[in-house]
């Protein structure tokens, strides 16, 4: 069922508006940031065992979006954001692509079709995961819920909770919101807990044949560099930072500035926050980011930049994609930024 946006949009788009919108914005040079975020680039099938949420695009739909950018607006690599928020002259509709988490497809599928238009991204890294070899915490949630033969569970860490694993897409849910909404987790007796549970096998050995088929190498991260795109962090586990202690977020900040210099070869000061949720009204978060060496920080869901009004660089805001979004819709956000999806955060 198509929702009420999606209608607003498409009749909008089918009267050119939207492409009204971003031409007089383009020749006023009007002082507006957009940034999208992206996480994997696919198409999943129906026996897919991992998060298909984390989905942003089939490589149609990108190879879309990025002719609409092409036409309309100016692709800026990470230097150019921080200059344009010291002062530099707003180039028409300028817009930053930026895709989290580490995902092989960033190098597989993504690159090859960045480098058909020419452009530049920023890809932040959740560091321990290339490291390691093991898979995102989320795609293990889906990957032992949907591997398991039980019909019910009940886990025991963070807190006792009973799963109906006959509702598949509710469990999952909740368990994701276990793991992302405790203090201090420790993810991996979490993930272990669950295993056991659901009776699935789970090892080291498992989880890198899983990272092989999901998470980029450093190879594949140095390639990225190599062609021309920003590496940045995304945190060393991608755990929510205002649910770890102050020393587990220097660990996590600084850590993944570090992993990120030894592995490609130069530091970084642009981070990503897990989960996207803003942090620059948080004091001890923000004290901490500035601590570990970051100049800007990136939400996500959370709309567009209005530089007239000044820009915290600590809460730079950015535009969810999301698979099956029509060219309209894309449009649209960016023409119209009411019309984007975001969150409270």
């Amino acid at each position: 069922m198509i929702g009420k946006r999606e209608r607003v949009a498409r009749l909008l788009d089918r009267a050119r508006i939207f492409d009204a919108i971003l031409d007089l914005r383009a020749r006023v040079r009007a002082p507006v940031l957009s940034a999208l975020c992206y996480h994997s680039v696919g198409e999943p099938g129906g026996d897919y065992l991992f998060d298909d949420d984390v989905i942003d695009a089939t490589p149609q739909e990108m190879r879309a979006q990025m002719a609409i950018l092409a036409r309309h607006c100016t692709v800026l690599g990470r230097e150019q954001v921080t200059a344009i928020m010291d002062g530099a002259r707003v180039p028409p509709n300028p817009v930053i692509i930026t895709f989290d988490d580490g995902y092989r497809s960033c190098r597989d599928v993504a690159l090859p079709i960045l480098a058909e238009f020419g452009f530049t991204a920023t890809f932040f890294i959740a560091t321990d995961y290339v490291s390691q070899r093991r898979p995102f915490w989320w795609d293990s949630v889906n990957y032992l819920v949907k591997r398991s033969a039980q019909r019910h569970i009940e886990i025991d860490y963070p807190h006792v909770l009973k799963i109906n694993l006959g509702q598949r897409l509710a469990a999952i849910e909740a368990l994701k919101y276990a793991a992302s909404a405790t203090y201090d987790l420790d993810m991996g007796r979490f993930l272990d807990g669950l295993a056991r549970a659901a009776r699935v096998t789970w090892s080291h050995a498992v989880e890198e044949e899983l990272a092989a088929e999901l998470i980029m190498t450093w190879q594949d991260v140095c390639a990225l560099r190599s062609a021309g795109m920003d590496i940045a962090s995304h945190t060393r586990s991608h755990q929510v930072l205002r649910n770890l202690s102050v020393a587990a977020l220097e660990g996590e900040l600084a850590g993944s500035r570090s992993d990120i210099e030894r592995e490609v070869g130069e530091s970084t000061r642009s981070l990503a926050y897990p989960v996207g949720y803003r942090i620059g009204h948080i004091p001890k978060l923000r004290a901490a980011v500035q601590r570990a060496g970051y100049d800007i920080g990136f939400t996500n869901a959370s709309g567009v930049n209005y530089l007239w009004r000044g820009v915290d660089r600590y809460g730079v805001r950015r535009l969810a994609t999301g698979r099956g979004m029509s060219d309209a819709m894309f449009r649209g956000q960016l023409a119209v930024p009411p019309l984007a999806y975001t969150r409270s955060t």
